[in-house]
């Protein structure tokens, strides 16, 4: 397993769009999670090999102009995503209730967070943002507001198991798929090539095996990641780019456990797991960490 330190510094990152299949060994019924009728009606997923049996993914809904592009719910008015990818405002978000078993549709407003950069040097934004809708969700739509996982410091999410969610490999009306991976190391990032790191992502690896390992592609940006954490999902970060360490293609995640301060500063209400305790992570030297130049999604 890769934990990205000092020790790489002299390996090349080289940005490259992730090209080709999303998901090693994919097929319909085990990573799909719609069936059918994507993305104006439809259909969950019944089978028993779905990857995502058993969780629930109704917070996470889709542009209705660019079904491509996905945003998850941290509750009942506040969506997660990419900055370089959100919607605008008057956009339509779509989601599907399986409590009313439909599509239901809520509109973005203006209000628009962006993380601030993790130097203060460069005065330059992260690339984690967060939107808003203009009502609150319908409660008898009973969409789920994602937690933050906050594992108080980095090195216990090395290793950590996940579900990540993409679109269905750049068509429109394919069922988004939801892979897995697992979190290899956290990297300073670089958003505008100046040499000094603006936000904080993790990674982790693309390959040819396992069966299942995903990988993002262009127009992923603001997807989840999720962990499970005792039966239920809880949201690590939203992918942000791609790019190659040596001979391997990464995907980049914006990590959204190291800017619960400043999401919590904004007003903006969101639950984390296990229960609230930030001063740890983010006491954290980011000296260990390695700066990449990345190309965003």
């Amino acid at each position: 397993m890769l934990k990205f330190g000092w020790a790489l510094l002299a390996m090349e990152m080289l940005a490259q769009t992730a090209m080709g299949v999303s998901i090693v060994g994919y097929n319909s019924a085990q990573f799909d999670r719609f069936s059918s009728g994507y993305s104006t009606s439809p259909v969950p997923n019944a089978s028993p090999s779905f990857i995502g049996a058993g969780f629930d993914f109704s917070g996470v809904g889709w542009n209705a102009a660019n079904p491509l592009q996905s945003f998850t719910l941290i509750n009942d008015r506040y969506f997660m995503g990419a900055a370089h990818f959100m919607p605008s405002a008057g956009s339509t978000i779509k989601f599907f209730s399986t409590a009313q078993n439909a599509v239901v549709s809520y509109t973005v407003d203006s209000y628009t967070f962006r993380a601030a950069a993790v130097s203060p040097i460069t005065g330059e934004s992260g690339d984690l943002a967060i939107g808003r809708l203009t009502t609150t969700v319908n409660p008898a739509d009973q969409l789920a507001a994602y937690p933050i996982l906050n594992l108080q410091s980095f090195s216990p999410y090395v290793g950590l198991p996940l579900l990540v969610y993409g679109h269905g490999n750049g068509v429109s009306t394919n069922s988004p798929r939801i892979g897995t991976n697992t979190l290899d190391g956290f990297i300073a990032v670089d958003l505008n090539g100046n040499t000094v790191d603006d936000s904080l992502d993790y990674a982790y690896s693309s390959s040819v095996s396992p069966t299942g390992e995903a990988a993002i592609q262009s127009q992923d940006s603001g997807g989840p990641t999720f962990a499970a954490w005792y039966g239920q999902l809880a949201l690590v970060g939203t992918h942000s780019a791609t790019g190659t360490l040596g001979s391997t293609p990464y995907s980049f995640d914006n990590f959204a456990a190291f800017y619960l301060d400043q999401i919590n500063a904004a007003g903006i209400d969101i639950e984390e797991v296990p229960e609230p305790s930030r001063a740890l992570l983010m006491a954290v030297s980011l000296g260990s960490l390695i700066l990449v130049r990345r190309r965003r999604l």
